[in-house]
Parts: structure tokens; sequence; C-alpha cells
């Protein structure tokens, strides 16, 4: 029996004896494999990851096989229908990312980025209020200096997903080139930069409202509201606020989306609670009083976010530039048209 279990630890042996040793320095790694590891991360698919490299899918499986053995990680395990990155898998393709980026900026000869002469298409993450109320003020500037460039807004989710983060995992992997909203953190790998904050008003249409009465906390509750949440399971900070108070508030509807609140507000005599510069680029077509809120002041914010392997990027640098600029501009303008409590 002893015999037996040395025989079977001497073949054990011998076997991790004929595998290579884990990395323990970047000059002992094929370079080829971050790409295989980049495709990996961005594909989460054996197949589709050797299609994006040129690779057929049994040398896409070796490759895995090799980064298993050289960092002594599964890296990719299977999930429901794809691969899904271990801890060590999710570092280790966020670094290569970044090398990867790094290494093309330094190799290829950089081109000036020319606006006006640019048909680049450029990529943000962005949630309905940002598309409605910034995005046509972006698009009337590049349509002056850069008629050739295009964007595609992309949703921007602020929750989590099983790799944790949404937002970091969009920049990651190339699905946006900026993001734009309230962005609550970033991983130090990634900017952000705050554009705006807004105080909260509360909405009611007009004819729902006399503007000589004062809108107090009595007032502010005797309404039914809208609440905007994408996660309906969590308390809100207004509701924490009003139960900090002993105070609720009753709530008619759920709607996940900033504009669809206001078309309610404008077509009912629900009241709904939003950031000022939600509403008053629409206050007056759509008759609204915009009031003050009772509640504690909460500002929301209007931040921008991108990967730091992106600064060298002139195109994106300048793209950054435009945004800034168009949300002072909008700043300026919302002040001017909310025309007081009344919204015109």
């Amino acid at each position: 029996m002893a015999q037996s279990v040395k025989s079977m630890l001497d073949m054990r042996s011998m076997q991790r004896m004929n595998e290579p040793p884990p990395v323990r320095s970047l000059l002992a790694l094929d370079l080829n494999l971050l790409k295989a590891l980049n495709a990996l991360w961005q594909c989460r698919g054996i197949t589709a990851a050797g299609r994006m490299i040129g690779l057929s899918q049994p040398a896409m499986s070796h490759a895995l096989q090799r980064l298993r053995l050289a960092f002594a990680d599964q890296l990719f395990v299977r999930g429901p229908g794809v691969l899904v990155p271990t801890p060590r898998g999710t570092e280790l393709c966020q670094a290569a990312v970044a090398a990867l980026a790094a290494l093309e900026r330094a190799v290829l000869p950089p081109e000036p980025f020319r606006p006006e002469y640019s048909a680049r298409h450029f990529r943000i993450g962005m949630n309905d209020y940002v598309s409605a109320t910034l995005l046509p003020l972006v698009l009337q500037t590049l349509d002056r200096s850069a008629p050739g460039v295009s964007l595609e807004a992309i949703h921007l989710p602020r929750g989590q997903s099983q790799d944790g983060p949404v937002l970091p995992r969009l920049l990651d992997e190339g699905r946006a080139d900026m993001a734009l909203g309230q962005i609550d953190e970033v991983p130090q790998r990634c900017h952000r930069q705050s554009l705006r904050q807004d105080p909260h008003v509360c909405v009611l249409a007009r004819r729902c409202w006399d503007a000589k009465h004062r809108f107090d906390m009595a007032a502010f509750l005797t309404h039914r509201h809208i609440r905007i949440s994408s996660f309906p399971e969590r308390r809100s900070w207004m509701d924490q606020a009003l139960e900090a108070q002993g105070l609720s508030r009753r709530i008619a509807v759920t709607v996940p989306h900033f504009m669809a609140a206001l078309h309610l507000v404008a077509a009912t005599d629900l009241i709904t609670t939003l950031p000022l510069g939600a509403v008053a680029p629409f206050a007056k077509a759509l008759r609204l009083h915009i009031l003050p809120s009772p509640l504690p002041e909460r500002l929301h914010r209007l931040d921008m976010a991108w990967l730091k392997a992106v600064d060298g990027d002139a195109g994106l640098a300048w793209l950054r530039g435009i945004v800034a600029e168009t949300v002072l501009r909008q700043a300026t303008g919302s002040s001017i048209e909310a025309g007081g409590p009344s919204g015109g």
C-alpha cells in the first residue's frame, strides 16, 4: 500500500517536472499570448477569440492552456454559454488591455487628429437624461466643426454584473470610449471628471398647481409620486430621508427613465422629483411647474469617465473637451430656461 502511494506521488512529480513553470518574469512570456488573452477577454469564447486574432479553434485552445500553465490559474472557466474570467484572469486581462494599447501607441506613429476631416465613430455610455439634454447640443457642435464624426449612445447601467461594476467593463472591452452620467466610483485604471451638479426639484403639470400656493413638505406628501429607479427593490435616498422624519410618500408608479417620468407628469396629476437639468429644457413645451424640493439637499452629479490607457488618444481628448464645453454652456442655459419656480 505504502509502495503504491509512493509510486503515484513519483508519477505526479514527474508530470509536474514536464510542465513549464509559472511565469516569474515578463521575459519568459511569449508576448503573443497577451493578444490571445485580450481576445478571450473581449469575446468570452474560444472560437470567437481565435477568429478575432486569426487562430483556429484548436490553436486558440492551445494558447489558453499555455496561459493557464504560465500563470498557474484557470483564468477562464465555463459559464452559461460563455467563458467567465476568474479573479486572477480579470486582473491579468485588464493589464493586458492597457499594455497592448500602450504598445500600439508607442509602435505606431501618431496621426494628428483633425476633426474637420475626421470620419471617426465614437461610442459614449450615457443614460436617457444625458442623451435627451446634452447629446443634441454636442451634435450641433459637431455639425459645425466635425461633420464627418459620428456618435453612438450606449446605455449606461449603474449596476453590477457577476464581474463587478458594469461601467469599467464597457470601457475595458471597447464597447464605450467614454461614459457620461452620475458615476459613483471608478477603479484606479480610470479617470473621473466632475462636469456639473444639479439640485433636485419637484415637477407638476401647470394645471395641477397654483403658483400662488406655498409648496412645502405637506404639499409634497399630498400628491402621488412617480418614482424613477432602475432598481425598484432598493430604497431610494428620498424615501430614506422621509423615513428619517417618520414620513412616507405615496408612489403611484415606478419607471426606469427620467424622460418617461416627465411625460407622465405632463399627462397626469402625479408629481416627480428630478435634477433641474433634466427638467428645464422641457418645462415650457410640456407646460410644467418647477418647484423647490422640500427634501434635504442632494445634488445630482454629471461625471465623465474614461480609461487612463487612452489618455494619448487625441481624438478622444478633443471629444472630451467638446463635451465639457457643452455642459458649461448647457448649465448657463438651464438657469435661464427654467424661468424661476414655475418653469416659465
